[in-house]
Protein backbone atom coordinates (compact mmCIF):
# COMPACT_ATOMS: atom_id res chain seq x y z
CA UNK A 1 0.00 0.00 0.00
CA UNK A 2 2.47 2.80 1.04
CA UNK A 3 1.83 6.63 2.07
CA UNK A 4 0.34 8.22 -0.93
CA UNK A 5 2.34 11.72 -2.15
CA UNK A 6 0.49 14.61 -3.00
CA UNK A 7 2.02 18.00 -4.15
CA UNK A 8 1.50 21.53 -3.34
CA UNK A 9 3.41 24.48 -1.72
CA UNK A 10 3.80 26.81 0.67
CA UNK A 11 1.70 30.09 -1.39
CA UNK A 12 5.00 31.05 -2.85
CA UNK A 13 3.91 30.17 -5.95
CA UNK A 14 0.67 29.71 -7.80
CA UNK A 15 1.81 27.89 -11.28
CA UNK A 16 1.52 24.42 -10.25
CA UNK A 17 2.35 22.86 -13.11
CA UNK A 18 5.75 24.44 -12.74
CA UNK A 19 5.65 22.54 -9.12
CA UNK A 20 4.81 19.37 -11.05
CA UNK A 21 7.39 20.28 -13.62
CA UNK A 22 10.13 20.86 -10.81
CA UNK A 23 9.18 17.37 -9.06
CA UNK A 24 9.82 15.74 -12.37
CA UNK A 25 13.40 16.86 -13.06
CA UNK A 26 14.45 17.63 -9.63
CA UNK A 27 13.81 13.84 -8.88
CA UNK A 28 15.92 13.04 -11.95
CA UNK A 29 18.64 15.76 -10.68
CA UNK A 30 18.95 14.25 -7.67
CA UNK A 31 19.28 10.93 -8.12
CA UNK A 32 21.09 10.77 -10.94
CA UNK A 33 19.01 8.79 -13.23
CA UNK A 34 16.98 10.12 -16.00
CA UNK A 35 14.06 7.11 -15.36
CA UNK A 36 13.92 8.22 -11.63
CA UNK A 37 10.63 10.11 -11.57
CA UNK A 38 8.05 9.36 -14.40
CA UNK A 39 5.36 11.84 -15.68
CA UNK A 40 2.50 9.35 -14.68
CA UNK A 41 3.91 9.17 -11.40
CA UNK A 42 4.17 13.05 -11.09
CA UNK A 43 0.40 13.33 -12.22
CA UNK A 44 -0.74 10.56 -9.81
CA UNK A 45 0.96 12.62 -6.97
CA UNK A 46 -0.58 16.28 -8.24
CA UNK A 47 -4.24 15.38 -9.14
CA UNK A 48 -5.20 11.97 -7.95
CA UNK A 49 -3.22 11.44 -4.57
CA UNK A 50 -4.69 15.83 -3.94
CA UNK A 51 -8.05 14.79 -4.86
CA UNK A 52 -8.12 11.84 -2.26
CA UNK A 53 -6.59 13.60 0.51
CA UNK A 54 -8.81 16.29 -0.23
CA UNK A 55 -11.62 14.42 0.22
CA UNK A 56 -10.46 13.06 3.41
CA UNK A 57 -10.91 16.91 4.48
CA UNK A 58 -13.14 18.77 2.95
CA UNK A 59 -16.81 17.64 3.82
CA UNK A 60 -18.44 18.10 0.36
CA UNK A 61 -21.24 16.67 -0.93
CA UNK A 62 -19.84 14.09 -4.10
CA UNK A 63 -16.83 12.63 -5.15
CA UNK A 64 -13.14 15.04 -6.14
CA UNK A 65 -10.94 14.68 -8.95
CA UNK A 66 -13.17 12.61 -11.26
CA UNK A 67 -16.26 13.67 -13.85
CA UNK A 68 -19.58 12.04 -13.81
CA UNK A 69 -22.85 12.50 -12.30
CA UNK A 70 -22.57 13.76 -8.41
CA UNK A 71 -19.52 14.18 -8.22
CA UNK A 72 -18.13 18.17 -7.57
CA UNK A 73 -17.81 20.04 -10.78
CA UNK A 74 -14.03 21.48 -10.16
CA UNK A 75 -12.41 21.86 -13.55
CA UNK A 76 -10.77 24.02 -15.45
CA UNK A 77 -10.00 24.63 -19.14
CA UNK A 78 -7.08 24.94 -20.96
CA UNK A 79 -6.28 26.80 -24.26
CA UNK A 80 -3.89 24.52 -25.60
CA UNK A 81 -2.65 23.81 -28.94
CA UNK A 82 -0.46 20.79 -29.25
CA UNK A 83 2.57 19.86 -31.40
CA UNK A 84 2.26 16.71 -31.43
CA UNK A 85 -0.89 14.15 -30.85
CA UNK A 86 -2.18 13.69 -27.28
CA UNK A 87 -3.06 9.69 -26.52
CA UNK A 88 -2.65 7.86 -23.14
CA UNK A 89 1.13 7.53 -23.38
CA UNK A 90 2.03 11.25 -24.01
CA UNK A 91 -0.53 12.68 -22.11
CA UNK A 92 1.44 13.38 -18.84
CA UNK A 93 4.46 14.74 -20.50
CA UNK A 94 1.95 17.31 -22.69
CA UNK A 95 0.99 18.21 -19.35
CA UNK A 96 3.99 18.77 -17.99
CA UNK A 97 5.63 20.53 -20.66
CA UNK A 98 3.09 22.25 -22.33
CA UNK A 99 0.28 23.62 -20.11
CA UNK A 100 1.09 26.70 -18.93
CA UNK A 101 -0.74 28.84 -16.02
CA UNK A 102 -1.88 31.37 -18.40
CA UNK A 103 -3.45 29.38 -20.70
CA UNK A 104 -6.26 28.64 -18.39
CA UNK A 105 -9.46 30.41 -19.57
CA UNK A 106 -11.94 29.13 -17.13
CA UNK A 107 -12.20 27.73 -13.74
CA UNK A 108 -15.43 26.53 -12.29
CA UNK A 109 -15.97 25.19 -8.72
CA UNK A 110 -18.83 23.22 -7.18
CA UNK A 111 -20.53 23.43 -10.85
CA UNK A 112 -20.05 27.53 -10.97
CA UNK A 113 -17.74 29.42 -13.11
CA UNK A 114 -15.55 31.69 -11.42
CA UNK A 115 -13.50 33.05 -14.22
CA UNK A 116 -15.06 32.73 -17.70
CA UNK A 117 -13.40 33.76 -20.72
CA UNK A 118 -10.06 34.77 -18.06
CA UNK A 119 -12.49 37.15 -16.82
CA UNK A 120 -13.11 36.62 -12.97
CA UNK A 121 -16.81 36.66 -12.37
CA UNK A 122 -17.35 36.07 -8.25
CA UNK A 123 -14.53 39.13 -7.70
CA UNK A 124 -13.70 42.74 -8.20
CA UNK A 125 -10.01 42.37 -9.78
CA UNK A 126 -9.22 45.88 -8.98
CA UNK A 127 -10.59 45.98 -5.65
CA UNK A 128 -8.44 42.74 -4.66
CA UNK A 129 -5.09 44.20 -6.12
CA UNK A 130 -5.73 47.41 -3.93
CA UNK A 131 -6.14 45.11 -0.40
CA UNK A 132 -3.37 43.41 -2.03
CA UNK A 133 -1.01 46.34 -2.20
CA UNK A 134 -2.21 47.85 0.88
CA UNK A 135 -1.45 44.66 2.72
CA UNK A 136 1.48 43.73 1.64
CA UNK A 137 3.30 46.95 2.81
CA UNK A 138 1.99 46.59 6.29
CA UNK A 139 3.44 42.55 6.02
CA UNK A 140 6.49 43.94 4.83
CA UNK A 141 6.54 46.32 7.56
CA UNK A 142 6.09 43.18 10.11
CA UNK A 143 9.18 41.57 8.15
CA UNK A 144 11.44 44.28 8.34
CA UNK A 145 11.00 44.54 11.94
CA UNK A 146 12.68 41.36 12.97
CA UNK A 147 15.87 42.50 11.39
CA UNK A 148 15.90 45.65 13.49
CA UNK A 149 18.48 46.27 16.63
Amino acid sequence: MGIKVCMGNDGFSNAMWDEWRSCYLAHKLWHRDPQRMNGAKVIEMGAYNNAEMASHFFPWDGKVGIIEEGAQADLILVDYLPFTEINTGNLPWQILFGFRDSMVTATMVAGKFLMKDRQLLSLDKEEVIRKAYKLSKEVWVRYQKQFEH
